[in-house]
C-alpha cells in the first residue's frame, strides 16, 4: 500500500479501550467506596460506639502501603492513559502533534477542555493527593517511641503495641483524588474523537497520514535516510550511520526531565542531611538511633546520657517529631496529609515525566522492529506491550516503591503526629538516583542501525516509511549509487537488504534518481557568487558545471519538495539536468 491510504487499515485498538474504560470504572468505584468509608470512619471515631482501628503485625503493617500504591498506581496508568491518549488527539487536531508521546501534564491543548493547562493543573493536583494518603489511611503507633519522646496526651493505657488506627479524614482525600481523576477521564473519553487508541507510533502515523486528515502528515522525499536529529537539514541525499542519535537530543523537553530527575537526589540528601543534623545537635524533638535497617525500629532502649550527643538516644531508628498529631481533629489530620503532600509534589512530578523517557524508547524499538527479520508487528496490543517491556515494568516498580519508601521517611503517627526518619530519607535518595540513572542509561542509549531514529516524531517516521503493509521491513529498495545517482530505502511487505553504507540515500519510491547536490561551502558574497555545482544522473555521470546562476544562486523544480532557495552565504544547489 502507498504512503497515500484512507485508513483501512488502521488497528483502532478496541481491546485496549475497552480496559481503559474498565479501569476508569474500577477508578470511580474505589473512590466512591474510599469516599463513603472515609465518612463512615469519621462518624465511627467520633460519635459510633466503636473505634476504626484493628490490630497487624509490624511487618505487615510498613508492607501495607506498598500493596496501596501498586494498586494506585494500576488505577493511575488507566486513567492516565485515556488522558494521555486524548491529548495525542487533541493536540493533531490542532496541527501541533510532533511526537506520538508527550508529557501528559505539562503539554495542554488550546480547543479541548479536559487538556487545557487548569485541567492538567487538577490532574496533577489529584494525583499527587493520591500518593500522598496512601501512607496516612492506616495510622499506627509506637508504644516505646511514645514513651521516649513522653509528650503525647493521647490515652494509650489500651491501645495494644500493633494496634492501626483507621484515619476517615485520610480516606475521603484519598477518594476525592480518585474521584476527581476519574471525573476529568471520564470528560476526555466523552468529548475527544480518538481514532486509534493504540499506543503503537505506526498506527498513530497511519492515522495521521490519512489522506481525508485536514492535517494531514504528507512524506517528504528525499528523507529517506534523514532521523529526527536532522529534521532541520533541508532534503539531501545523506550517507547511512552505524550508529543514531540518543532520546536526549532528539526530543526537545527530555533535558528537562532528566534535570528534574537528578534534582531529587541532590534534595533527598539535603533533605536527610538537615534532620540528621538537627537530631545530632540535640533538637528537643529528634532521637538519635544506632539502627540503620530498613524498615523504622524502635525498642525502647534507651543509652546513658552522657554517651548521647543528641536530646535522647536509642538504639532504634533516628527520628524527629515535627507535630500535627492525627488525634487533634480534623485540621489535625488535613494540616499533616497536606504537609507530606507539599514534600511528595516535587517527586510525583518527576516520576510522571519519566514516563516520557520510557516511552520514546518504546516507540523508537517498535518501527526499528521493521529491520529485524520479523518485521513490525500487525498484531501490537499496547496493554500486552506494556507488561513485556522491562522498560515499563521497571518504571512501574520504581513508581510504587519510591512512592512507599517515601511514606517511610515521613508519615504520622496516631499519637505524636509526623515523625521524619533520617535512615529512611537517605534510603529513599538512594532509591531516586536508582531512578535517575535509569532514565539516564534510556535517555542516553543510542540506537544501532543504520535505520534513521524517529523516537516516535511523526513526520521523520513517515519519511522513512513509503509501503504500508500489515508486516512492515526496512532496508534498500532501489538504486545502485553510480552515475551521481542516490539509492532509496523504505519499506516493504518482504525482507529487504541492507542498505549500503557507502552511498548516498535520497531520491523517491520511484527509480531513486534524485540528483545528489553539493553544498558551496567557501563564504562568497552573492554579488560575487557566480557559479555553482550540483550533480545529476545523466548519461554522462560527473558533475555539471552551471555558469552564472545570477545573485541567488539555485534551482526548484516544481514538481520536486525544495530543498534550499533562500539567498544566503551559503546556498545549496539543487538542479534537475
Amino acid at each position: 500500500m502507498s504512503a497515500a491510504h484512507n485508513n483501512d487499515k488502521l488497528d483502532r485498538a478496541l481491546f485496549t479501550r475497552s480496559m481503559c474504560v474498565f479501569g476508569l470504572g474500577a477508578s470511580w468505584l474505589a473512590g466512591i467506596l474510599a469516599f463513603g468509608g472515609g465518612g463512615y470512619v469519621v462518624y465511627m471515631n467520633n460519635r459510633g460506639p466503636k473505634k476504626a482501628q484493628f490490630q497487624i503485625p509490624h511487618f505487615a503493617r510498613e508492607m501495607l502501603p506498598l500493596g496501596i500504591n501498586i494498586v494506585l498506581t494500576f488505577l493511575n496508568e488507566s486513567m492516565g492513559y485515556i488522558h494521555s491518549t486524548s491529548l495525542r488527539w487533541s493536540l493533531q487536531a490542532e496541527n501541533r502533534l510532533t511526537f506520538n508521546s508527550n508529557l501528559r501534564l505539562l503539554s495542554s491543548s488550546t480547543r479541548s477542555l479536559p487538556n487545557k493547562w487548569y485541567s492538567n493543573l487538577f490532574f496533577i493536583f489529584f494525583i499527587i493527593l493520591s500518593y500522598a494518603t496512601t501512607s496516612l489511611i492506616f495510622l499506627s503507633w509506637n508504644p516505646q517511641l511514645n514513651q521516649t519522646f513522653k509528650k503525647s496526651s493521647y490515652d494509650t493505657s489500651n491501645l495494644p503495641e500493633d494496634m492501626i488506627i483507621v484515619s476517615g479524614v485520610a480516606l475521603i482525600i484519598f477518594g476525592l483524588s480518585l474521584l476527581g481523576q476519574a471525573a476529568l477521564s471520564t470528560w476526555a473519553l466523552t468529548t475527544t474523537y480518538i481514532p486509534t487508541w493504540s499506543s503503537n507510533p505506526l498506527d498513530t502515523v497511519y492515522a495521521c497520514t490519512d489522506e481525508h486528515n485536514p492535517h494531514r502528515i504528507i512524506r517528504v522525499n528525499n528523507r529517506c535516510m534523514k532521523s529526527v536529529h536532522q529534521i532541520k537539514e533541508p532534503p539531501l541525499p545523506t550517507k547511512p550511520k552505524k550508529k543514531q542519535g540518543p532520546a536526549c537530543t532528539a526530543h526537545p523537553e527530555v533535558k528537562y526531565v532528566l534535570s528534574l530527575l537528578w534534582f531529587l537526589v541532590p534534595l533527598g540528601a539535603l533533605w536527610g542531611g538537615v534532620i540528621y543534623t538537627m537530631v545530632l545537635k540535640g533538637n528537643k524533638n529528634g532521637i538519635l538511633g544506632n539502627s540503620w535497617q530498613f524498615l523504622p525500629l524502635f525498642t525502647g532502649m534507651q543509652i546513658r546520657k552522657d554517651n548521647c550527643p543528641a536530646a535522647r538516644c536509642t538504639d532504634g531508628t533516628s527520628v524527629l517529631n515535627v507535630g500535627w498529631t492525627a488525634n487533634s481533629g480534623m485540621l489535625g489530620n488535613v494540616g499533616s496529609i497536606f504537609l507530606i503532600a507539599s514534600f511528595q509534589g516535587c517527586l510525583t512530578l518527576a516520576l510522571h515525566c519519566a514516563e516520557l523517557l520510557v516511552n520514546l524508547s518504546r516507540d523508537e524499538a517498535i518501527l526499528r522492529m521493521a529491520t529485524t527479520p520479523k518485521g513490525t508487528d500487525p498484531r501490537y496490543n499496547s496493554i500486552l506491550a506494556a507488561f513485556s517491556s522491562w522498560q515499563t515494568i521497571t518504571l512501574f516498580l520504581f513508581k510504587a516503591a519510591v512512592h512507599w519508601l517515601f511514606g517511610l521517611a515521613i508519615n504520622n503517627d496516631f499519637t505524636l503526629g509526623v515523625n521524619m526518619y533520617p535512615p529512611q530519607i537517605f534510603y529513599f535518595t538512594g532509591f531516586a538516583l536508582a531512578v535517575a540513572l535509569f532514565s539516564t542509561y534510556v535517555s542516553l542509549r543510542r540506537p544501532a542501525g543504520s535505520m534513521p531514529a524517529s523516537f516516535g516524531h511523526l513526520q521523520t517516521m513517515a519519511d522513512l516509511i513509503d509501503d504500508w503493509e500489515d508486516r512492515m521491513f526496512w532496508g534498500h529498495k532501489a538504486g545502485d549509487g553510480r552515475n551521481g545517482s542516490a539509492c532509496f530505502a523504505g519499506t516493504g511487505p518482504k525482507k529487504l537488504p541492507d542498505v549500503l553504507l557507502d552511498k548516498w540515500y535520497g531520491g523517491t519510491a520511484v527509480g531513486a534518481v534524485t540528483p545528489i547536490a553539493i553544498p558551496i561551502v567557501q563564504p562568497q558574497s552573492m554579488e560575487s557568487m557566480h557559479t555553482v555545482y550540483t550533480a545529476h544522473s545523466g548519461s554522462t555521470g560527473g558533475w555539471t558545471r552551471m555558469q552564472n546562476l545570477g545573485p541567488s544562486p539555485g534551482y526548484h523544480d516544481p514538481t520536486r519538495p525544495m530543498a534550499y532557495q533562500g539567498a544566503g552565504m551559503y546556498n545549496y544547489g539543487y538542479h534537475g539536468v
